[in-house]
């Protein structure tokens, strides 16, 4: 918001000064104001703790096994850790903090991301797919018959016929995979599971 004002003001000052035939001078046409207010911004950014690892309050906070785990492990997004951790709603408002990007932006920035789905053995915040998931689940299964090495970088944890013992194993094998993979590996995955969000797109998936 701070950006897009004073670019705004910025525009109307150079516009006028073209109008007059002018080349405004830059270093004078941003003011005072504007200068202390895009400071104030810059640090209402900062912060001096550590990155949350979830973006919102969680329901039941101290008992959630994941917020646990995390805390267990001590995986608190120091600047050392290797891996960095944010749980985020899955619809979340672009306008919400601390982000404001639209949600289906977010995942583009990170290497991996892990959505859960509702069961009756565990029940969560995200609502299950409707009927036709089931559809898309069995066409990414088919895609590849070594889920381990899967070529499309979807991977999909077996919660229906699996024990959640089996079903946390078998997560973890995908992790594990996904980590022994090098940068090249990696990029070639990345733009192949980008080529296969064409062929999700729910405009075609409804037909």
């Amino acid at each position: 918001d701070t950006a897009q004002s004073v670019k705004e003001k910025f525009g109307r000052k150079l516009y006028n000064a073209l109008l007059k035939g002018e080349i405004p001078d830059l270093n004078k046409i941003l003011d005072r104001d504007d200068i202390s207010i895009m400071k104030r911004a810059i640090f209402s950014t900062q912060r001096h703790s550590l990155p949350p690892v979830t973006t919102h309050n969680m329901i039941d906070d101290s008992n959630d096994p994941i917020l646990n785990t995390i805390r267990r492990i001590g995986l608190f997004n120091n600047r050392t850790d290797r891996v960095k951790v944010t749980i985020l709603p899955l619809k979340s408002a672009s306008a919400a903090p601390p982000f404001r990007v639209d949600c289906p932006c977010f995942p583009t920035g990170t290497y991996l991301g892990l959505f859960p789905q509702s069961g009756s053995d565990s029940p969560t915040l995200v609502p299950p797919w409707p009927d036709l998931g089931a559809m898309v689940r069995s066409y990414l299964q088919s895609l590849s018959p070594q889920p381990f090495l899967c070529p499309s970088g979807i991977y999909i944890v077996d919660r229906r016929f699996r024990s959640p013992d089996e079903s946390c194993n078998q997560l973890t094998q995908f992790l594990y995979g996904f980590c022994q993979q090098n940068r090249r590996q990696r990029i070639i995955q990345r733009n192949r599971t980008e080529r296969l969000s064409d062929l999700l797109d729910w405009k075609y998936l409804g037909r």
